[in-house]
């Protein structure tokens, strides 16, 4: 049976898992962690310890022929959610690279793409979660194993085994859950949807700082993830509970007092249990080896999400065509064997023939080819141009919103619409009810439908009484046709005046069933929208 050395480092120490493979089936041999000297160090003294810490760690096991996985951070690589027009998993590959050169400017031909497509129906529209490796890191990573001797067969983003393994411990999972674990000074927040890419989050602690402190921290961090997670990568139903991977002794606390703060249930899974361990005891923290021990399970499948060291490819050009130079062998041989029959007399008008049959071929070839591709592009630009640019419809949306004394917004979200152009959905709460006429005047505009589903006024006593319910149907347009600050301005002043007298038809104030949740104090309307667009603009970055 094979050996498998699963490593994952940091500045502070190496996290390593041996184990063996056999069939479908893993077992761990050993696990732990090794220090390394701290990071003000010398570089080259930084690199030398690194490679003596292996060696040893390869010499006590004699594992120095292992299978060698290497777990990538999420801060090391950009990731892209993409949307694609129908397509079979033959064409994706070619389809995401030529979408991520255009969203990302940093993706070149050197950079290493890998992509996990989403399940969909035949014929409908691809989603798909891109990973790029810039060429940089990857020499580093390759650099500092082979000073140690060691060649890495596999390049694994981290956070996507971790979500292989959870998915190992709970098989029945079929709500959108939120799965949590700390790998050494990094705290991993991993949406897991069922048939959705789901959505992660790393979280960075700083060096020195407390298990109270670690605790406090990691609830608020929960808080904004559930907060703050796209509902198109966890359903309509939101975030339904809540899994931290580690040791019960590590987290049976802190999940008590958790599912207190989020009204969410929270369970602890000891990521230990999802295959044979060694018979030494392992220390604190064993959520830290979560992200390893689903790489040797996927391992073992022979099936991991990303790889940057095998990536996704499109199937060679000789099995793409293979039978069509099987039928061009045998056409060519009969026509050899007419000409060698007919020599005599044909020779002239075969060689002919054979000069514009060849002709022939190229001109078909090439203008297949040119079908297939001008196809391609066509089929990328028309599904382009149905997006929305959100990020001046942000913009757009805060210029015209009504000021922080009469309104705030609790909810935002937004998502494509079902054809061209996308919704936005709010809710907030205002003053007076008619400052939802003044809302609903200033957004509308010939891109924007505005519709208010509900104004209620609420029981609480205090400044904003008043409880609503928006939807914005905005039609996609170009950049230049958005307006600048000034003419924004010109129009919602124009829109304001002849709606000082109208108010909405509201509800009658009734006994709230449930509190409405306040709003954060100091938070006013636009800095809410804005927090918002640079809250998912963060989270996409690497």
């Amino acid at each position: 049976m094979p050996q498998v050395l699963v490593l994952d480092w940091d500045s502070r120490e190496i996290r390593y898992l041996l184990g063996m493979t056999s069939g479908r089936t893993a077992r761990v041999l050993a696990l732990g962690s090794l220090p390394l000297s701290p990071a003000d160090d010398e570089p080259e003294q930084a690199e030398q310890a690194f490679a003596s810490q292996l060696k040893e760690l390869l010499s006590r096991h004699r594992a120095s022929h292992s299978r060698v996985l290497v777990a990538v951070p999420r801060s090391s690589v950009e990731l892209l959610y993409l949307t694609l027009p129908p397509a079979t998993d033959e064409e994706l590959p070619e389809l995401v690279f030529n979408l991520a050169v255009q969203q990302s400017p940093a993706i070149s031909e050197q950079t290493r793409l890998d992509f996990l497509p989403a399940t969909s129906e035949p014929g409908s529209p691809r989603s798909v979660l891109a990973a790029a490796l810039a060429e940089d890191q990857r020499q580093q990573i390759v650099g500092r194993l082979a000073s140690a001797g060691l060649t890495p067969q596999r390049l694994v983003l981290r956070f996507l085994a971790g979500a292989s393994l959870f998915r190992r411990l709970v098989a029945d999972a079929a709500e959108t859950s939120l799965v949590i674990y700390r790998v050494g000074q990094d705290l991993e927040l991993t949406v897991v949807a069922p048939g959705r890419l789901g959505f992660s989050r790393t979280v960075r602690l700083p060096e020195s700082m407390s298990e109270e402190d670690v605790a406090d921290r990691l609830i608020a961090e929960t808080k904004r993830t559930v907060l703050a997670a796209p509902r198109d990568q966890m359903g309509a139903e939101g975030i339904r509970q809540v899994f931290l991977l580690g040791s019960p002794a590590d987290y049976e606390s802190l999940a008590v007092e958790m599912s207190s703060e989020l009204s969410l249930a929270v369970e602890v899974l000891d990521p230990l249990g999802a295959a044979d361990m060694p018979a030494s005891p392992v220390a604190r923290q064993s959520g830290q080896f979560a992200p390893l021990l689903g790489m040797l399970l996927d391992e073992a499948d022979g099936n991991h999400a990303i790889d940057f060291l095998n990536p996704r490819r499109p199937p060679h050009r000789w099995a793409r065509w293979r039978s069509t130079a099987v039928v061009g062998s045998g056409l060519a041989l009969a026509v050899l064997a007419l000409v060698l029959y007919a020599w005599g007399n044909l020779a002239e008008a075969n060689a002919e023939n054979q000069r514009l049959a060849a002709r022939l071929r190229e001109l078909n070839e090439t203008a297949r080819k040119g079908v297939a591709q001008r196809k391609r592009i066509e089929a990328i630009a028309a599904w382009k141009n149905r997006e929305v640019n959100w990020l001046d419809e942000l913009r757009d949306l805060s210029d015209r919103f009504p000021g922080p004394r009469d309104a705030v917004v609790l909810r935002m979200s937004m998502r494509p619409a079902q054809g061209a152009g996308g919704l936005v959905d709010l809710q907030g709460l205002v003053r007076d009810p008619k400052v939802v006429v003044n809302l609903e005047r200033q957004v509308r505009d010939p891109f924007r439908a505005v519709r208010s589903r509900r104004v209620q006024q609420r029981t609480q006593d205090d400044d904003y009484t008043w409880l609503y319910e928006t939807s914005v149907s905005i039609a996609p347009r170009r950049p230049e046709q958005y307006r600048g600050p000034a003419a924004v301005t010109a129009a919602v002043t124009a829109a304001v005046e002849p709606a000082a007298a109208e108010a909405p038809k509201v509800l009658r104030k009734e006994p709230a069933k449930k509190r409405v949740q306040e709003p954060a104090e100091g938070l006013t309307a636009a800095q809410s929208v804005s927090s918002a667009a640079r809250a998912g603009v963060k989270e996409a970055q690497p």
